[in-house]
């Protein structure tokens, strides 16, 4: 961390996982405060550019290829209302031991 500790602040916001353990190690490093919360705040405003747009884009994208959503609504909505029941059904018989 000593070594690549802005990289590491960087690169650690788009992995899994490591978004909170980065920040513990980080603050351990005794990186200074005001150099972190700055980096950080850039890192994740970038993040949110890049997320935000993509969003963006393959939203539109989507709703070009499936055309009025409001049409499949029901039908989403019951395969997970159903999916939902089937989930609490087969742990409720686990769970009983039948």
């Amino acid at each position: 961390m000593a070594k690549y500790g802005t990289a590491a602040l960087f690169i650690s916001q788009w992995l899994y996982g490591f978004r909170l353990l980065s920040a513990a190690v980080l603050g351990l490093s005794r990186m200074g405060t005001l150099k972190y919360f700055t980096l950080q705040f850039i890192s994740c405003l970038i993040w949110a550019v890049i997320c935000t747009s993509g969003g963006y884009f393959f939203g539109a994208t989507l709703k070009n290829l499936l055309g009025d959503v409001k049409h499949y609504e029901p039908y989403i909505a019951g395969c997970v209302l159903a999916a939902g029941f089937l989930i609490w059904f087969i742990r409720y018989v686990r769970k009983k031991g039948y």
